[in-house]
């Protein structure tokens, strides 16, 4: 679950509860239409013209965004691993997750680069999709260095990821910086029979925030919305972005913890850890990104999860638990390396962190797959 549709989700259970508690996640969510309006009328507008994009990654993830993309209208690549290209190349099968029924969206013969590709070509948008842990590796670090001045759209979600990609392509203002707002992942799902393909949900109301240089957040914005996924620019997503994610990544090393299993995390020790971790993790994002974390205080508290976690699993057109075991476990590195962050910035800071040592104490070790 991305960490704006969980607190929308949280909004609806709250409307049970008291008109105080209704308003905590209005800020990362739903943002006046009226302001994001008149922002996106202050971006210049780029011509309406077919753009080369690169997509790195073509996993559940950068497969969503090159799919609208495509159906935009634009030329879209994939740079992948030279293991995946065959299956790449021969095609993509999707199926959006709806409440009432799934529609199978079919892309035939994706084009597939590789990295003298990369560099040979002229690129006018790259979209970043890999993990916040291969971002870091060496072959992104070439493929960066290969991008020229084309718009980079980072999407990772550590706090240091933006600004790690700014300062390794020609100029800091290349860079569009989103927030994953979609839910999407190889389906099946161990345990289940639903058809091959990868599944994915866009939630309503949620459009995926981005911010960068106007001219250049316009072309990304203005592209996702043409394909059909709801984007909107914003003064600056790295607060908002921050907020939500130092409050969910905890969460999710405490469910590791409890085994991924939902239905005996509300009360259990690992969510007291997690809470607690969160705690910190958010004094660390308000401090580093200016990000207004008042609201999510009452969110500290486990019985609230007691009563958001199986609304969540019936709000969803998608089985909660198996998602979130197969999903997180497969970015098992990139959750530990965002908790090292919190503690590293946090230290820096002078500010506490010892829920969130303790939290990544207890996690099993795992070896970078980078």
């Amino acid at each position: 679950m991305t960490a704006a549709y969980a607190l929308t989700l949280l909004a609806r259970t709250k409307r049970v509860m008291s008109s105080s508690v209704k308003r905590l996640s209005a800020g990362v969510n739903t943002a006046g239409a009226q302001s994001s309006y008149c922002f996106l009328q202050m971006c210049s507008r780029e011509e309406t013209l077919l753009k080369k994009i690169l997509i790195v990654g073509a996993g559940a993830v950068g497969a969503v965004y090159g799919w609208h993309l495509h159906r935009a209208g634009h030329e879209v690549h994939f740079f992948v691993k030279p293991a995946y290209r065959d299956t790449v190349s021969a095609g993509l099968v999707l199926h959006r997750l709806e409440h009432r029924a799934t529609r199978r969206e079919d892309w035939s013969a994706p084009r597939v680069a590789d990295l003298a590709t990369v560099a040979a070509e002229r690129w006018d948008q790259v979209w970043l999709t890999l993990s916040s842990d291969a971002l870091r590796g060496e072959l992104a670090a070439q493929l960066l260095a290969a991008v020229g001045a084309a718009t980079v759209v980072c999407l990772q979600p550590d706090l240091e990821d933006a600004d790690y990609v700014r300062a390794r392509v020609e100029t800091p203002e290349q860079v569009v910086h989103g927030l994953i707002t979609l839910i999407s992942y190889q389906s099946p799902l161990p345990g289940r029979d639903d058809p091959p393909g990868i599944a994915y949900f866009l939630p309503p109301f949620t459009p995926a925030p981005f911010s960068g240089s106007p001219a250049r957040l316009s072309g990304v914005v203005d592209a996702l919305n043409a394909g059909g996924m709801a984007a909107r620019a914003v003064a600056d997503v790295a607060p908002a972005a921050a907020a939500a994610t130092a409050l969910l990544q905890p969460l999710i090393a405490s469910l590791e913890l409890n085994n991924w299993q939902l239905s005996t995390v509300p009360g259990s020790a690992p969510l007291r850890i997690g809470l607690d971790a969160a705690r910190e993790a958010l004094a660390v994002a308000r401090q580093v990104t200016g990000a207004r974390t008042a609201k999510f205080r009452p969110l500290l508290v486990p019985w609230l999860w007691r009563l958001f976690l199986p609304l969540a699993a019936r709000l969803l057109p998608l089985p909660l638990e198996p998602y979130l075991h197969y999903h997180f476990s497969k970015v098992g590195v990139q959750t530990r390396l965002m908790l090292e962050t919190y503690i590293r910035l946090g230290r820096q800071h002078g500010l506490e962190t010892q829920a969130l040592q303790k939290l990544l104490q207890a996690l099993p070790s795992q070896s970078n797959r980078t």
